[in-house]
């Protein structure tokens, strides 16, 4: 690794969960996730937002599933063996499920690797944080906060 490769890959760094959406590698800081559950039950529930699957029992809490590809303005898709919920924890003590593609590791990716978005947000665009170019992929940094602001 050349010292410019050193440099652009030391500091703080950011531990994240990758997942895919629509062959688009996403990423969560995590801290804000509780676990990563294989897709089983999804109760409807009627009158619910667009995005909203349903809800899930977690060990006896009655946790809302949404449709991650959707709140992004993706095209539902079919769920398959690779499909996962995440749940996430918000700031205010609650919990939400988010439907993905599928997960794919855990990374660290310096901070420096980070561009901001640009605070005029509009649209799906409000739910990220930053992009980042690391290890030949493009990473979308998700604030999981804002998506799930009411």
């Amino acid at each position: 690794m050349s010292e410019e490769d050193q440099e652009k890959y030391s500091g703080p760094s950011i531990r994240c969960v990758l997942f895919e959406l629509d062959s688009e590698i996403y990423g969560i800081n995590v801290k804000k996730i509780r676990e990563v559950l294989r897709v089983g039950s999804i109760r409807k529930v009627e009158g619910s937002g667009y995005n909203v699957l349903g809800v899930i029992n977690v060990r006896g809490v009655i946790v809302t599933v949404v449709d991650t590809r959707l709140s992004y303005g993706i095209s539902p898709k079919a769920i398959d063996d690779l499909s996962r919920i995440i749940i996430v924890e918000l700031d205010d003590d609650n919990i939400v499920g988010m439907l993905v593609d599928c997960v794919l590791e855990v990374k660290d990716i310096p901070e420096k690797q980070f561009e901001s978005m640009s605070a005029t947000k509009e649209g799906a665009s409000r739910y990220l944080q930053g992009i980042a170019h690391f290890n030949g992929n493009v990473i979308i940094l998700v604030d999981v906060d804002s998506m799930f602001k009411v």
